[in-house]
């Protein structure tokens, strides 16, 4: 009898090891039961080459962009958890960090009604809820930065320094990701035309403990769908559809006016639309977005509710503003080259916290997503006067499964 145990046991085992998937790494499941476990692993690793030194005396930076394993568990077809790990650098010390950046539960109820609880990644912008597994320029556009926990900032360098001025220095207990719960639910609407809604409540700002976070968006595609929580940058050909999307992110009170003592709001407002359509040969891919960062037109530093400054040195005006980035990409085979341009006016006097930039490169797939190399060059200038601009230019290995 045990013996029969253990080879069916194997049996099965077997039959779902043939349900491996490469996009989502290796998948175990079982049909009848809906029961399924999904292990895998993500690895950014890139060489970046900086006319101002990162270190003195030290104009190339080696570092491992993101190093992350995960683990999904399904134990029952409505309810699953999901985990997801970091390696960070470790500063001042040998090797680096691991930490946990992903940990919720998702409950499906049916596509249309699903609850994600735990931590997660906000429905604040498309960018946000793009996975960094499927990215084409690179990185992200620098202003997906200006959002709450993600420090209220720009970014350059490729999406590895700060713009100086810029940040003023929110963030979560857990930083870029929240900790809360999202209504999220999609489906077909009507013959080629599919719907998606996000509803978030979080913590949003560690700085404030009387207010929540509320982020809501939504996302309808004409074509093909992109039907799950997270988008990708570019489907490599493998959709045609055009999506438009609008989202609204705030928290009452996350901070306090530093001079006036008066409590701040935060609101970021973005509209985006995305193509992908096959296109003489290849595919083409564009994506755009714009965003209007509110901070109740405090023209002072922020600080805590116990009156400690965010950041010292930057008032809350050379963050607010708005701005927009604009991406494409043309396969051609396993070729894909690209360009991202965007550009942020703060409303600080002077062109302090504006800034532009433009970013070029090309992708080359071993394996779509899953293997690739990419190369890109980035300037950024920026309005203030006396302020030099920074070149980067960067070469990735990319591997996810």
């Amino acid at each position: 009898m045990l013996k029969r145990n253990i080879t069916v046991a194997l049996t099965g085992v077997m039959l779902a090891i043939t349900t491996i998937s490469a996009d989502a790494g290796l998948k175990l499941s079982d049909e009848k039961s809906g029961i399924g476990l999904e292990i895998g692993g993500r690895l950014q690793v890139m060489a970046l080459f900086n006319d101002k030194d990162f270190k003195p005396n030290d104009d190339i930076d080696f570092r491992v962009r993101r190093g992350r394993l995960r683990l999904g568990i399904t134990p029952h077809p409505k309810l699953s958890m999901f985990l997801q790990t970091e390696f960070a650098d470790d500063v001042g010390g040998s090797g680096g960090d691991v930490r946990l950046i992903d940990a919720y539960i998702n409950f499906k109820q049916s596509p249309w009604l699903q609850f994600i609880s735990g931590l997660n990644m906000a429905p604040a912008q498309r960018q946000t809820l793009t996975s960094s597994g499927g990215l084409m320029a690179m990185d992200r556009p620098g202003i997906t930065n200006y959002n709450l926990t993600w420090g209220m900032k720009g970014n350059t360098a490729l999406q590895t320094g700060t713009v100086n001025g810029t940040q003023v220095g929110t963030f979560g207990d857990n930083q870029v990701r929240d900790m809360g719960v999202t209504l999220f639910g999609s489906g077909k609407v009507k013959e080629k035309t599919y719907f998606k809604y996000y509803l978030g409540m979080a913590e949003g700002s560690k700085y404030s403990d009387d207010t929540q976070r509320i982020s809501a968006r939504a996302q309808i595609n004409f074509g093909d769908a992109e039907a799950g929580y997270y988008n990708l940058s570019t489907y490599l050909g493998k959709k045609e559809t055009i999506g438009l999307g609008v989202a609204i992110d705030t928290q009452n009170s996350f901070a306090t006016d530093i001079v006036t003592g008066e409590q701040v709001d935060y609101s970021l407002f973005t509209v985006d639309g995305f193509l992908e359509k096959p296109m003489g040969g290849g595919s083409l891919t564009l994506e755009a977005a714009y965003t209007k960062l509110d901070l109740g037109d405090t023209v002072n530093g922020l600080a805590s509710q116990t009156g400690v400054a965010l950041k010292s040195g930057t008032t809350a005006n050379q963050a607010q503003g708005d701005g927009f980035y604009i991406q494409g990409g043309y396969l051609m085979g396993d070729w894909q080259p690209f360009l991202l341009a965007e550009q942020w006016s703060a409303d600080a006097a002077g062109g302090v916290g504006s800034w532009d930039s433009v970013r070029a490169g090309i992708n080359y797939y071993l394996k779509g997503h899953n293997a690739n190399i990419k190369l890109s060059v980035e300037n950024t200038s920026f309005d203030a006067a006396g302020v030099e601009d920074i070149t980067t230019a960067a070469i990735g290995l990319y591997i996810t499964y």
